[in-house]
C-alpha cells in the first residue's frame, strides 16, 4: 500500500538491453501505458513502474498520469525533486489548462501536456538509444 503505481505484469516492462535508457511512469491505467510503451520500446527504452520515490533512481525520464490522484502524484513528485532536481518529468492529464494540478507539476519542473497531447509531447523527449 505504499506504492501509488499501479500494478502491471513484469511482462509489460521492456527488456533491459545495454545502453537502453528508462522511463519510469507513475500511475498510468492500461490504455496510457500501452501508448507510452508503443512509442517507448521500439526506440530502445525501458519502461518500468515508479511508486516511490527510490524508485525513480534510475530513471531517465519520469512520466506521472494526473487523472486519478493527482495530489499523491505531486507528492511523489516533490518528493523525487529532493534528490533527482534534474530528472525530466513530464505530466499529462484532462484538460491540463482547466485542471487545478497544473501550476504545482509546473512549479515542480515538469512538463504538462493533456491526455491527447501525451504521444506527440513523449515522441519530442524520447530519442532513439543507439545500439
Amino acid at each position: 500500500m505504499g506504492s501509488i503505481a499501479e500494478p502491471h505484469s513484469p511482462a509489460s516492462a521492456a527488456e533491459h538491453r545495454p545502453g537502453s535508457r528508462t522511463l519510469g511512469v507513475v500511475g498510468a491505467d492500461l490504455m496510457a501505458r500501452s501508448r507510452v510503451m508503443a512509442l517507448a520500446v521500439p526506440l530502445g527504452w525501458r519502461v518500468v513502474d515508479v511508486g516511490t520515490p527510490a524508485d525513480a533512481l534510475g530513471v531517465d525520464l519520469l512520466l506521472l498520469d494526473l487523472n486519478r490522484e493527482a495530489d499523491l502524484r505531486l507528492t511523489l513528485l516533490d518528493q523525487v525533486r529532493s534528490s533527482l532536481p534534474q530528472l525530466p518529468a513530464i505530466c499529462f492529464g484532462a484538460h491540463v489548462e482547466a485542471g487545478a494540478w497544473a501550476p504545482e507539476a509546473r512549479r515542480l519542473g515538469a512538463i504538462c501536456c493533456a491526455n491527447s497531447s501525451l504521444s506527440r509531447v513523449l515522441r519530442q523527449h524520447l530519442s532513439p538509444v543507439p545500439g
